[in-house]
């Protein structure tokens, strides 16, 4: 599951895997129990393995700074001109940097691999929303994206896990299954791990029901860099 693959996703348009729609768990919990509105400014919220989604564009209306990866150039293209947003190109650190023109929606996106990103990038990131990210990745390749997602965090830094639950036989994964215990064994060397809510999704995602899914739980974590 490199990046080839997720190139070759882009630029052939299979891309059931984008949502049209805002995650309600990001709402919920940098919405309606988020920080005060005259606060937000001060958070850079790092959203990995992003795409086009539209979760940036709520985090950036909603008063948030936006610091985010994709590796198709297509995809962070497209979330900029599908959204109506006006952004210049930069070159950092012989990487590709778009960012949003407007001063209110503090949106930068590095065009690139993952893996590459040092921890100078994230100097002010506070919070983290990883959606699909995690369970875009199989099995052998969990530990090693732990790893470099503890090597970037300062001590403190906030994430809002959201994972998906599945019998593995039913379904060939992206995205893939990753249990509780899974979660656990990952990250609790580095990071506390605490178990905000858990729900029987099955009947909202008509998509992977059709891929022959009879249960999908999604579970929500709030991780915390130790």
């Amino acid at each position: 599951m490199d990046i080839d693959f997720w190139l070759e996703r882009w630029n052939n348009n299979q891309t059931g895997f984008h949502q049209q729609s805002i995650n309600p768990y990001l709402v919920y919990f940098y919405g309606d129990k988020g920080p005060p509105v005259e606060q937000r400014d001060k958070l850079r919220v790092f959203v990995p393995l992003c795409g086009k989604s539209k979760d940036m564009l709520w985090l950036s209306q909603n008063g948030y700074r936006v610091f985010a990866v994709e590796c198709s150039e297509r995809a962070v293209k497209d979330f900029f001109e599908e959204n109506a947003l006006n952004y210049k190109f930069a070159v950092k650190d012989q990487h590709a940097l778009y960012q949003s023109s407007e001063l209110a929606s503090q949106i930068e996106i590095f065009q690139g691999d993952f893996f590459e990103i040092q921890p100078h990038d994230m100097d002010t990131v506070s919070d983290i929303f990883d959606r699909a990210s995690l369970v875009a990745l199989p099995e052998e390749m969990r530990q090693s994206y732990v790893n470099k997602m503890a090597e970037l965090q300062r001590s403190g830094t906030r994430t809002l896990l959201v994972t998906l639950t599945y019998d593995p036989a039913e379904m060939k994964g992206p995205p893939f299954s990753v249990t509780e215990e899974a979660v656990h064994e990952l990250y609790h060397e580095n990071f506390s791990v605490q178990k905000l809510l858990s729900k029987q999704v099955i009947n909202e995602e008509s998509g992977l029901k059709n891929r022959g899914l009879t249960s999908l739980v999604e579970t929500v974590y709030k991780l915390v860099r130790k």
